[in-house]
């Protein structure tokens, strides 16, 4: 099975309501096995655009596993501090095996 990817483009709008998020999404990442790749960090755009000043790139060993931790009830509450306080774009994404 290939890794998955939870690729996050986002926009925060109110930094200091937006911490618990942060905060509560990395406790759940690290319970369902997930790693941050990407988180933040200094972005530099070689070619094109980007709509979104913040990057997070989440992998997981497996799309089981993403989901599990994408669909966890406490997940789908506390995303919505995410929601409320920033805007972006969520991609969930299978690794390439060769």
């Amino acid at each position: 099975m290939a890794k998955a990817y939870i690729i996050g483009m986002i926009t925060v709008h109110d930094m200091e309501n937006y911490k618990p998020y942060m905060a509560q999404t990395q406790a759940l990442v690290q319970e369902y096995g997930g790693r941050y790749l990407v988180r933040g960090g200094d972005l530099h755009i070689a070619e094109g655009e980007m709509q979104h000043d913040r990057m997070v790139v989440i992998e997981f060993e497996n799309s089981d596993q993403l989901n599990a931790f994408y669909d966890d009830p406490r997940y789908v509450d506390t995303r919505l501090i995410r929601q409320d306080n920033s805007e972006g774009t969520i991609i969930h994404v299978d690794g390439f095996e060769s």
